[in-house]
């Protein structure tokens, strides 16, 4: 199959891309963002076009998105304001705390991919390889140092496919009493060095 891969996405994908995004995150996020319409209410008018990119079909059909993270941004926006408009003042509250818990802060000169989701029909086509190389190739394209990401224990399947990209352990956190409602017990960093071929940053 031809993939074509895209920075951002059409505003169009835009509700498809939020529904892959809550798929592959709904085990951490259930407790702060549930229930689903809710958490879907949230993430959609919050996802940034300018930190993502997307894989499509031929036709058009979207196939997979991913996100990153620099020092300057990321994919998943929102603040207390946008929570408190879906969860009321209290909920918003206690869920914008809980949500910081996850927040993963980006060093400058690092790019951070922030989530590869690829639709369930489209998987082991590809897809992924092909965002995970438009990522590498922005950092390289933008003068990055190096590309970050973390996988969880959960999913051996993502971790061969960053080794086979060239990425290397470098550190494990684990996430303590926090595992229960995250879904999994420790998280791998893994670092791919790159090459810079520019000086312009991503922004």
């Amino acid at each position: 199959m031809t993939i074509k891969v895209i920075p951002g996405f059409a505003e169009a994908h835009r509700a498809e891309a939020s529904e892959l995004f809550w798929q592959a995150f709904e085990g951490k996020l259930m407790t702060p963002l549930g229930p689903r319409e809710k958490a879907l209410r949230f993430i959609a008018p919050n996802l940034s076009r300018n930190f993502a990119f997307s894989a499509c079909a031929p036709d058009g059909s979207l196939l997979g998105v991913a996100g990153i993270k620099t020092e300057k941004g990321g994919f998943l926006t929102g603040d207390l304001k946008d929570l408190n408009a879906i969860y009321g003042r209290i909920g918003g509250l206690w869920r914008g705390i809980l949500l910081e818990q996850f927040e993963r802060p980006v060093a400058p000169g690092t790019l951070l991919m922030d989530g590869i989701f690829v639709k369930h029909s489209a998987r082991g086509q590809g897809v992924g390889t092909e965002l995970l190389k438009a990522i590498i190739w922005t950092a390289e394209m933008n003068g990055y140092q190096d590309v970050r990401l973390d996988v969880i224990d959960t999913n051996p399947r993502a971790r061969a496919l960053y080794e086979r990209r060239g990425f290397a352990p470098a550190g494990t956190v684990s996430t303590g009493f926090l595992a229960p409602l995250m879904g999994f017990k420790t998280a791998t960093t893994m670092l791919r060095p790159v090459t810079p071929a520019g000086d312009q940053r991503v922004s």
